[in-house]
């Protein structure tokens, strides 16, 4: 069996697990000629859905530190790749993470824990006999369960199991009663039986929603979604069989005990689950009833039932397609009012020069007419300045209108529009305020020439001189 293992856990203290995953799902493993191929999505390593049902029997997607809706690239792409998987006919299975992300990934929904705590430590989980096997789960009757059970329970008896053993199994019968027992009430309501498996839990998050066309095959304290089905193509589940209880102590429990995640009573009644040893959980039983799953003949390749797979990816894509929109938009609005404003700037250096060039006009004429202009001049001069003046406010203006449009990310192309109603009035009022200062000058050269040929009359009347 060719078995692709995408590892979604880039945790550092991981990492001798994760790069030889014999460690962890070696129960899988039945054969010499079976064999994992790791990819690291977290990298952005990933099977090609056009090959892997040529390559591999199964994916199998692990667990993670991360959330199934972490907005991160490579978590994106691994959840539009998923559906293809399956569809191409490779039967996947996803474990924590990969059950959330799976989920979510055909249409499900995802979130915190309802109540709110970090789930740690090992907790029943009821399974739907008859529904598990539809799907191609077998698990061993409810009577052998009982007989292994009792058997390892009379083992830690006779370690003198009192202390942390006795705790662990106070804790776990309060969860959810005897393990691996018939549920009450379950064959005489006609009802499928249930059994119980004792599990090992570490999780934040969990399925609030199954993805259309699932079936539910168990429940537990903590998730109304522990374990759930696509007919045979597709198997997840919450819990970790893939762990020991001292790694999850070692790993887990010190980490989340340590930044608060679990109250003191919490980390109590953890601690002692997972020190009563391997022989209080079902792991190595569970990873023998998968590996039978894995090895059914596989699915022929066929699509998935409606589902947000498709809905999601054209989310994707139209929100893609509007980011670069509003992103040329934004562009295209940048480049208009930077043309404009440097239009701006442009004539309103030329209203400045055209308007210096009145000046030296009115004061050449001034100075051959004499000094009696020259509080008219002065008055002019004033007006040219304060013309420059408002020129310049009018282009801070625009600078600051641009680095408004610039900074407005949520919604660029409006922005940069009310940038350009801005500028437009801005050049307007400059405009007119040039053309006031035209009118003004050719006023002073009208009075500086009639001043010109009066005093030219008045020389001219002058009798000359002897």
């Amino acid at each position: 069996m060719r078995i692709a293992l995408l590892n979604c856990e880039d945790a550092e203290k991981w990492r001798d697990w994760t790069e030889r995953p014999e460690r962890l799902w070696g129960g899988l493993l039945q054969s010499s000629a079976d064999t994992f191929t790791t990819f690291r999505c977290h990298a952005g390593e990933f099977p090609d859905p056009v090959t892997c049902r040529e390559l591999y029997d199964a994916i199998l997607v692990g667990g993670s530190h991360y959330s199934a809706y972490d907005d991160l690239p490579w978590i994106r792409q691994l959840g539009r790749l998923l559906p293809q998987y399956i569809r191409a006919g490779v039967r996947v299975v996803g474990c924590c993470f990969g059950h959330q992300l799976l989920a979510k990934a055909l249409g499900g929904a995802v979130g915190k824990n309802p109540s709110g705590r970090f789930v740690l430590g090992v907790e029943d989980v009821s399974v739907d006999v008859a529904a598990a096997r539809q799907c191609g789960l077998l698990l061993p009757p409810p009577l052998d369960l009982q007989q292994q059970h009792a058997t390892a329970a009379g083992a830690g008896a006779a370690d003198g199991g009192s202390g942390a053993a006795a705790a662990a199994g106070g804790a776990a019968a309060a969860v959810g009663g005897a393990s691996g027992s018939v549920e009450a009430g379950a064959e005489s309501a006609g009802a499928s039986p249930r059994v119980r498996l004792r599990m090992l839990q570490s999780h934040g998050d969990q399925v609030l929603a199954l993805p259309p066309g699932a079936s539910l095959l168990a429940t537990s304290g903590t998730a109304d979604h522990e374990m759930w089905a696509l007919g045979k193509r597709c198997l997840a589940f919450q819990f970790h069989p893939e762990l020991t209880p001292d790694l999850v102590y070692d790993k887990i429990w010190s980490a989340v005990t340590a930044n608060g995640r679990l109250d003191a009573e919490e980390a109590a009644v953890a601690e002692a689950q997972l020190k009563a040893g391997p022989g209080a959980v079902d792991s190595d039983l569970f990873q023998q009833a998968l590996a039978a799953f894995l090895r059914a003949p596989a699915p022929e390749p066929a699509p998935l039932p409606e589902s947000g797979d498709a809905a999601e990816t054209a989310a994707a894509a139209a929100a893609e397609a509007a980011a670069s929109a509003a992103a040329e938009a934004a562009s295209g609005g940048v480049r208009v009012a930077t043309a404009l404003r440097q239009a701006l700037e442009g004539q309103a250096g030329d209203a400045a020069e055209a308007v210096l060039g009145h000046v030296r006009q009115a004061a050449s004429a001034g100075m051959a007419a004499g000094t009696a202009n020259a509080e008219l001049l002065t008055a002019l001069n004033q007006a040219a300045a304060a013309s420059y003046g408002r020129a310049a406010t009018a282009a801070e203006g625009a600078a600051a209108q641009l680095s408004g449009a610039v900074a407005a990310q949520r919604d660029p192309l409006k922005a940069a529009l009310a940038s350009l109603g801005a500028l437009e009035t801005q050049l307007d009022r400059l405009a007119a305020v040039v053309g006031s200062l035209e009118l003004q000058s050719a006023d002073m050269e009208a009075q500086a020439e009639a001043a010109a040929r009066e005093a030219t009359q008045q020389v001219a009347q002058q009798p000359a001189q002897k």
